[in-house]
């Protein structure tokens, strides 16, 4: 992923990857470079301020704000946040030349405006066919004839862990958000800090989930979901990482989304 604040793009391909595996039976590994470059879907109302919340890990994930706004209404945003995105979909269709209104390639993005760009442009294509670079410089090179992968409907699913753990079974990989703070300093085991900003600023996916895993920190073995990152192998357990479930440790529960792809028989 580099200094480009992809992360929305990873966990967006990586769900519909698990989708369209379970409606297909094959597993394609998708482009992120798509999303990158063509994806320009509000991830916020354009109404609400001109600048944009996003999830974005340039410098290991911090979250962007783009627009000078007071102290007020920052702490009033935090404070309202986890409901907003977890209970409103915004269905908006900004200026595609407006980096400023919309999902922004490494200036960051989110996963549902990501889920609606895909199903507006008919899917995605490949990894492959159009290879990750890990800037935003380039121009569109969307084909559709390649599209190997198509979004039929996506959802948020509800803050409560039973419902989120069902949806993960039933759907496969789902796109999370979370406050990486904790993430920067992970090298195993269950994380599960006493105390962690719910303020979401990285996506990653969640993949799965454990009854008793030990957390150092706890000295005591912890329920826990098991989220696999984008800062490659050589991060934490492999890739994944592993963190305390049952009580929305760093908003990981704040907001969950899940997408079903179109099958081949369609």
């Amino acid at each position: 992923m580099g200094s480009c604040g992809s992360c929305w793009s990873f966990s967006t391909t990586g769900a519909l990857e698990g989708a369209n595996y379970l409606a297909t039976g094959k597993l394609v590994s998708l482009s992120e470079q798509q999303l990158v470059e063509c994806d320009h879907e509000v991830c916020f109302p354009c109404f609400f301020w001109s600048g944009n919340i996003r999830l974005a890990d340039q410098a290991r994930c911090v979250l962007r704000r783009e627009s000078f706004i007071s102290l007020f209404i920052l702490l009033l945003y935090d404070y309202l946040r986890g409901y907003v995105m977890t209970h409103l979909v915004w269905n908006l269709q900004c200026d595609p030349e407006d980096k400023n209104s919309c999902d922004s390639g490494c200036n960051g993005g989110l996963m549902n405006s990501a889920f609606e760009y895909t199903l507006k442009a008919g899917g995605l294509m490949r990894e492959e066919d159009y290879p990750y670079t890990g800037t935003d410089r380039g121009t569109c090179k969307f084909e559709k004839s390649k599209v190997v992968a198509k979004v039929a409907n996506f959802s948020v699913v509800s803050l409560d862990e039973d419902q989120i753990a069902a949806n993960l079974v039933k759907n496969g990989p789902l796109a999370v958000a979370i406050n990486a703070v904790f993430m920067q300093t992970y090298v195993g085991g269950v994380s599960c800090p006493y105390i962690c900003s719910k303020r979401l600023d990285h996506g990653v996916l969640l993949v799965g989930y454990g009854e008793a895993g030990y957390a150092p920190i706890r000295l005591k073995e912890k329920p826990y979901w098991i989220i696999k990152n984008s800062w490659g192998e050589n991060w934490g357990e492999n890739g994944y990482y592993k963190i305390c479930r049952g009580h929305n440790i760093c908003g990981v529960d704040s907001m969950v989304s899940t997408v079903a792809a179109v099958s081949s028989s369609k």
